[in-house]
């Protein structure tokens, strides 16, 4: 690589196809701008397919700074029905909400129609229409090797999981003659992914899904996942299976002065969604209040992103309105100083089938913010294995009260005596989860793709 980490002529070129690229925001992008910007380092040179004018929850132009310098990125145009469906349930413009945040408020005929057809008639999202423009321009960037530099593989990145479809298609017919190995990349589960609940999805619908969801993890060289639990659950499906987690950058984090906080807050940092209502922390927390005086003064509850409506409901009835904070969507460097500020963090696994495979990306960066962390959800599951191995407190169970109120009192408590500080825990050796050591084990698996 050269000295300046410009295009070097030695380099293997890789075909990454990912809905999701700056200035798009949020989780999504994360994962895979990473693997670009670190990638030169481990002798990969990427390519991005992305779509000119996507449809995102949120945009965080700041992103763009972690695009490496001179690296080739071809956007296209695509087909999407967003549009026409927020006209039909009630909004403006193409913008989809976050994680299905205000999903269940839209309820007249005409809107349960539109969710109706959303859900049947894009198999196996509504970002499908893309596949036809990304798949044209793999092709025609593949076939400019002698004169742009030779493609050497092909990742495909999801959700959208339609956007392995194209992967597919190009496996089924490639250019040349010359199939490219082909490593599919899913963030999330696919046919299980917890959001397909809230859609009227038909028996048909789900069958074809699953028949697509089976085409590509036996057709894909290497399917690359997130978590064990969806290592468990692709087994015996998958032609190739690797598991290379989420992390964190640590270019990203907070290292200014953390001092003292006017409130003890528990922060969540993200999007809060219709399955992670939490009844029994808002009722420990309105607990905490009315068994202490100064606990109530101090508390507060501050949400960073989007808040699902009926999240915030159970709020308000639990009587903690006056001691909530709602804030919007913030750029990713503010998002995790905000975490590195926060006296303590809430961690929550969304209540859904088999959600005990839950590893979300959020985990990382809250471990390498250092506080103290409030974790509720599945106690056996993936997550919790982690936080354990983290030496973090334990994953308490969505119906433990008990342990809520326990958990919170001592968080106070430990506040008031650091001087109001953010809660430091021992600091763990978390370098293991660094975009830059995870990018080097996407990198051995190319390497093992291409000499096969």
């Amino acid at each position: 690589m050269s000295a300046d980490g410009s295009r070097s002529e030695g380099r293997k070129r890789v075909l990454i196809l990912t809905y999701y690229w700056p200035p798009a925001g949020g989780p999504g992008v994360q994962r895979f701008l990473k693997f670009a910007r670190y990638l030169r380092a481990f002798g990969w040179e990427p390519v991005v397919i992305t779509p000119e004018n996507g449809s995102y929850p949120n945009l965080d132009p700041s992103l763009e700074a972690d695009v490496p310098e001179g690296m080739e990125i071809i956007r296209t145009a695509t087909l999407e029905p967003f549009a026409v469906y927020n006209r039909l349930t009630g909004k403006k413009g193409k913008e989809v909400s976050v994680a299905m945040t205000g999903y269940k408020d839209n309820n007249s005929p005409v809107q349960r129609l539109a969710k109706w057809v959303r859900a049947n008639a894009f198999i196996p999202d509504a970002r499908v229409g893309w596949k036809r423009y990304a798949v044209a321009a793999a092709r025609k960037r593949i076939n400019a090797g002698d004169r742009l530099g030779r493609i050497d593989a092909v990742i495909t990145t999801g959700p959208p999981h339609s956007t392995h479809l194209s992967g597919l298609a190009l496996r089924r017919k490639p250019v040349g003659g010359r199939p490219l190995p082909w490593l599919a990349d899913l963030r999330d589960p696919w046919t299980t992914v917890y959001y397909n609940a809230f859609f009227p999805r038909t028996a048909r619908t789900k069958r074809v899904d699953r028949a697509l969801e089976n085409a590509v993890l036996r057709e894909a060289d290497q399917t690359v996942v997130i978590s064990p639990g969806m290592e468990r659950e692709f087994a015996g499906r998958a032609k190739a299976l690797k598991v290379i987690v989420n992390g964190f950058d640590e270019e990203d984090l907070y290292t200014g002065e953390r001092g003292p906080s006017e409130h003890f807050r528990l922060c969540y940092v993200g999007n809060m969604k219709p399955n992670q209502q939490l009844p029994e922390l808002w009722k420990a927390a309105a607990q905490c209040c009315a068994e202490d005086e100064a606990f109530a003064r101090d508390f507060r509850l501050h949400f960073t992103g989007s808040l699902d409506g009926s999240v915030a409901a159970l709020i308000a009835e639990a009587g903690l309105g006056e001691h909530l904070i709602t804030d919007g969507f913030v750029q990713h460097t503010e998002a995790t100083k905000r975490m590195a500020l926060a006296p303590m963090l809430l961690f929550p696994i969304p209540e859904a089938p088999d959600n005990d495979r839950i590893l979300t990306g959020k985990i990382f960066e809250y471990l390498a913010a250092g506080n103290r962390m409030l974790s509720i959800g599945p106690t056996q599951g993936d997550a919790a294995r982690l936080l354990a191995e983290a030496g973090k407190p334990p994953m308490l169970d969505y119906s433990d009260r008990a342990g809520m109120v326990r958990a919170l009192r001592q968080g106070h408590a430990d506040w008031l005596a650091g001087d109001k500080r953010p809660l430091q825990d021992p600091s763990g050796d978390y370098l293991s989860f660094s975009r830059r050591a995870l990018t080097g084990q996407l990198a051995s698996v190319l390497d093992q793709l291409i000499q096969n």
